[in-house]
């Protein structure tokens, strides 16, 4: 995700694979699609994620991750994060009397069981 954002940004801002011949461009995608990923639910674990192997050459993908792995943990941001600000949390009172206003003075169903 972080090569895609990165190689998505105009030139001018570096980093990019712009200077390569388009045959290594061509062998850094197979490299970067030779595995893919695959969960799958098993009794007792619950769901597992396994990485299955599509072509046999990977290890400019294997070179690039640890290469990015390194560098976020010394610190290094290619990308500036996104920050989601969290939606303040609201008091239960809040909720049901919101949800009271939704469904009016009455309850219709409530009601309408009661009465059967």
């Amino acid at each position: 995700m972080l090569i895609a954002k990165k190689n998505a940004l105009p030139a001018s801002t570096g980093g990019q694979c712009g200077q390569a011949p388009s045959h290594e461009h061509l062998s850094l995608a197979k490299h970067l699609t030779s595995e893919r990923k695959v969960e799958e639910f098993l009794p007792g674990r619950g769901v597992v994620t396994r990485w299955e192997r599509i072509r046999k050459n990977n290890h400019w993908f294997d070179a690039l991750y640890n290469a990015c792995a390194a560098g976020h943990a010394s610190g290094v941001r290619l990308l500036e994060e996104e920050r989601v600000k969290p939606e303040p949390r609201r008091k239960m009172s809040e909720m049901a009397e919101d949800k009271r206003r939704q469904r009016g003075a009455i309850d219709h169903e409530r009601w309408n069981e009661m009465r059967r």
